[in-house]
């Protein structure tokens, strides 16, 4: 069985870059590659029976775009010779990488931070930062602007 390399994406352009270096580290290792998005559902208290079926809605479009697009990158980057598949769960975000790699036994995973710093950080966090903390294997983290 080949290596797997879980590559997380929120489909932003640090995400973008990141995934360059995980096809690189991909090829390298003649691994696999997984693609992983994680969404964050925010839990409906006190929305009328309107308003959740409204919020749902939105939640399963946003999962069936997040599930066309990682397919389609997965089969795109299958044609070009990487074994890749794709993953989505729901959840919070380091939680759910940390958990995608212990299910996938990942040798590595690959990541883009959006290189916030000072009250940003402070206030929202690092899911990177997260990850490498708990990962069961290295992480590569890759900065905004690299390459």
């Amino acid at each position: 069985m080949p290596a797997r390399i879980i590559h997380a994406t929120d489909f932003s352009k640090e995400a973008e870059r990141a995934e360059k270096e995980a096809v690189e580290l991909a090829r390298v290792l003649g691994a696999e590659l997984i693609l992983l998005h994680v969404a964050t559902e925010t839990p409906l208290y006190g929305e009328t029976v309107f308003g959740m079926r409204r919020v749902k809605d939105v939640y399963e479009a946003q999962a069936r775009w997040a599930e066309d697009a990682l397919a389609q990158r997965a089969r795109r980057l299958a044609s070009r010779g990487v074994p890749t598949g794709w993953r989505r769960r729901v959840g919070l975000p380091h939680e759910e990488i940390v958990k995608a790699a212990r299910a996938e036994k990942a040798a590595y995973i690959v990541m883009g931070t959006h290189g916030r710093g000072g009250l940003g950080r402070v206030m929202l966090g690092s899911v990177a930062d997260r990850v490498v903390r708990t990962a069961p294997c290295p992480v590569l983290a890759v900065p905004p602007g690299s390459r």
